[in-house]
């Protein structure tokens, strides 16, 4: 399964420019920094922090990856210098929080969204916490604890584009759980809630796992069309395989391939294609194999769709043959001489 994970700090930062927290408020009089140096300290090592976590931002501009995760780093160093650890102001450890789930720590992002929790933050922030910690419990395999999460999330939610993303993302966690009947339904109300608009977004992915909870369920056909329709608003796969993305477990990324590969040979327009297609099918279908251990619940179906699938590109090589051998002109007849 997939999931899709919203970058935390565009609006994360819209919620501490909304409700401004003592700590990174506006800088106050120079008698107040008097009377409160170790107050004008904090805010100081703060403002730091938060330069650094734009630069780190600037990575889509040309900042390398290894610059971004650097400034992630002394900016998570420099809010732990600020205190955050202690602080009661829910703004300032969500945005802590932020650092160490892009840092990729979750089980110490999991510990500090529990504790937001407790501070009883506004309404927005906790549906913006509880979406988080469902993405943290899905890198953890917790994956009863990441459903509750997400529901926990939708009772908070009122706008239908979120509700959507919350919906499919937790019928990828039903999914991990093998409840596929919840999975299908999750999609089906989540596609349910998208205009056109943002079926080229995030409707695209909702699609590709839909495609797959059907084909779990034993309806190849209803799958393959799925992803054709995920095609015609992206046809170049861009969204599937965009880092917003994510596989649960890892090696799941081959049956999403297998079933694409299936899909382009069924459309390929020419016998070379669909040959080439479906020995890329089969060959993640072998992948997904390899790397799915022993108790995988889902690799006995897995060679049933192998099993098929060489049946098929066996097929489209003999077609292939055929109308290669077809299209050969005949061979000369020999001419006598005219008299």
């Amino acid at each position: 399964m997939s999931r899709h994970r919203q970058r935390w700090l565009g609006g994360l930062l819209l919620g501490v420019l909304w409700l401004l927290p003592t700590a990174v408020q506006a800088r106050p009089s120079v008698w107040a920094r008097a009377r409160d140096p170790q107050g004008e300290k904090q805010r100081e090592t703060i403002r730091t922090a938060e330069r650094l976590l734009l630069k780190s931002e600037q990575e889509e501009g040309g900042l390398s990856p290894q610059m971004a995760q650097l400034y992630l780093t002394q900016a998570r160093l420099l809010y732990e210098m600020a205190g955050v650890k202690t602080s009661t102001d829910p703004f300032l450890r969500t945005r802590y929080a932020g650092i160490l789930q892009e840092l990729g720590d979750y089980e110490a992002t999991t510990h500090e969204l529990e504790a937001i929790l407790r501070l009883s933050p506004p309404a927005p922030v906790r549906s913006e916490v509880y979406r988080d910690l469902a993405v943290c419990y899905a890198r953890l395999d917790r994956h009863d604890e990441e459903i509750r999460a997400y529901g926990e999330a939708l009772a908070l939610e009122p706008h239908a584009g979120p509700r959507s993303l919350l919906l499919s993302n937790r019928a990828e966690a039903f999914m991990a759980i093998g409840d596929i009947t919840q999975a299908v339904a999750g999609y089906r109300a989540s596609l349910a809630l998208l205009g056109t608009r943002e079926m080229f977004s995030h409707g695209v992915t909702t699609l590709w796992g839909l495609s797959v909870g059907l084909d779990r369920s034993g309806d190849l056909e209803s799958a393959l069309e799925n992803i054709r329709l995920a095609r015609t608003y992206d046809p170049r796969d861009m969204r599937i395989n965009g880092p917003g993305w994510f596989y649960v477990p890892s090696y799941d990324v081959h049956w999403y391939k297998a079933l694409g590969h299936w899909q382009s040979a069924r459309a390929a327009e020419t016998g070379a294609a669909r040959v080439q297609f479906f020995g890329d099918a089969v060959a993640s279908w072998q992948a997904y194999l390899d790397s799915a251990p022993t108790e995988d619940s889902w690799a006995p179906l897995a060679r049933v769709r192998l099993a098929q699938c060489e049946r098929e590109r066996e097929d489209a090589i003999r077609r292939s043959l055929k109308v290669r051998t077809s299209a050969k002109p005949p061979p000369a007849r020999p001419r006598g001489k005219t008299p």
